[in-house]
């Protein structure tokens, strides 16, 4: 393990057992924390929540490097640009896996300009290529497929930020796809000696996942342009995938399903309403884990949100045992109730009607990202501030397969 990462790990232990310290104390003694050790205690939550960044930055870039790692390794294979054909000639497989794609594409987002690579398709004049890769719009000013990798990286990066992404079931398509399922099952039943067979029908349905277009429009001054030629992959893949990541992540948890995907807790199911408007008791999330059925509990996973954990990590089970388990080593995740726990800021906090905490089989949500990253260069957009504009866009879609597999906590209305 990274060095760096495992001293992080390390604090980060030794602050949630600080933290479970002072607790165990004023249990012991029948009390509430005095305000200092209240004090105490909230200096270790801040504590924590700025070595989880740490962490969490640590981590994205030890899997950057090592996504470079293999990209330059993968570089120096000239067999990946170019195979010889059955004649002995060479041909090219998808063009936007050559270094040389990759070199245009970038001269074409720093400079504007493409005459070097352009060519015009057989099939019209305004039909524009780039190395045999089509334009999305005409002439030289439309829209440019981005080179493998450069997508393959972006994609990476709303893993890395995108917490429902990680846990979900992601795959890609360069179509519509229908999903069928089932739903409903047969019956099995006991059947008399010479008596007649009880008959069920199961039903079946299907998902259709489309493509929801989602798109950034980003200004850059001449002179910042000018100034990071060697970073301008960097930026694509930092900048927008930050920005996507924040949209998917929205969209992801709480979309309508309307000109956008259809998020989790849209897709889900709600297990009851909680007692109070504003509090989660512990006996609360033990039921809402055995809403779930027990085919998608065993895969569980809670989600919520950064301040919902907050309000739950004092709670405790009926036998006066803290529910909350956090990952003392190395490596380990915290638990609750013995299943794994992710946070997202897009969550709702705990407030009345809100859909505080889910739990369920996250597999079960599938993200179909639709094949192909397009950028463009804007040039006369803003112009006259000295500015460049550049345009991204992406596909994709999103849906809970069944209902069941994730349910919900709806926090009491008032």
């Amino acid at each position: 393990m990274n060095e760096k990462l495992k001293k992080l790990l390390e604090q980060r232990a030794a602050a949630i057992t600080a933290q479970r310290a002072l607790l165990d104390k004023a249990d012991e003694e029948k009390r509430d924390l005095t305000s200092e050790e209240e004090g105490t205690y909230q200096k270790y939550d801040s504590e924590l929540d700025a070595l989880d960044k740490k962490i969490n930055r640590e981590r994205s870039l030890i899997a950057r490097e090592e996504e470079m790692r293999a990209s330059e390794n993968g570089d120096r294979n000239p067999q990946r640009d170019h195979q010889p054909g059955a004649n002995g000639a060479e041909h090219r497989g998808n063009p936007t896996d050559s270094a040389e794609y990759r070199q245009a594409m970038l001269r074409y987002m720093i400079g504007g300009q493409m005459s070097d690579v352009l060519k015009t398709d057989p099939r019209g004049s305004e039909a524009r290529t780039i190395l045999g890769v089509s334009l999305t719009g005409t002439g030289a000013t439309g829209g440019v497929l981005a080179p493998t990798e450069l997508e393959k990286n972006l994609l990476a990066e709303l893993a890395d930020q995108n917490v429902v992404r990680g846990l979900a079931d992601v795959r890609s398509s360069s179509s519509d796809v229908e999903i069928p399922y089932t739903a409903s099952h047969t019956i099995a039943y006991m059947v008399d000696e010479g008596a007649d067979f009880t008959a069920s029908t199961p039903s079946f349905d299907k998902k259709t996942f489309g493509a929801h277009k989602a798109g950034a429009l980003s200004y850059v001054t001449f002179e910042a342009l000018a100034d990071m030629f060697i970073n301008t992959e960097a930026f694509i893949r930092e900048d927008f995938g930050r920005a996507f990541a924040k949209l998917e992540e929205q969209q992801f948890i709480s979309g309508t399903g309307t000109k956008q995907p259809s998020g989790i807790l849209t897709g889900g199911t709600s297990a009851f309403t909680s007692a109070g408007a504003t509090a989660i008791t512990a006996d609360e999330l033990l039921d809402l884990v055995y809403a779930v059925p027990a085919g998608y509990r065993k895969n569980g996973t809670f989600l919520m949100n950064d301040s919902t954990i907050k309000l739950i990590r004092k709670l405790k089970s009926s036998d006066q045992q803290y529910i909350w388990q956090p990952g003392l080593q190395a490596g380990q995740p915290d638990r609750l109730l013995g299943y794994a726990i992710a946070t997202s800021d897009s969550m709702p906090a705990v407030a009345a009607g809100a859909k505080a905490v889910a739990f369920g089989d996250f597999k079960q949500y599938r993200i179909l990202d639709r094949v192909g990253l397009y950028f463009q260069r804007l040039n006369e957009i803003a112009a006259t501030s000295g500015q460049v504009g550049f345009l991204a866009y992406r596909r994709y879609d999103a849906k809970l397969l069944h209902a069941d597999a994730i349910k919900f906590i709806t926090q009491k209305a008032s």
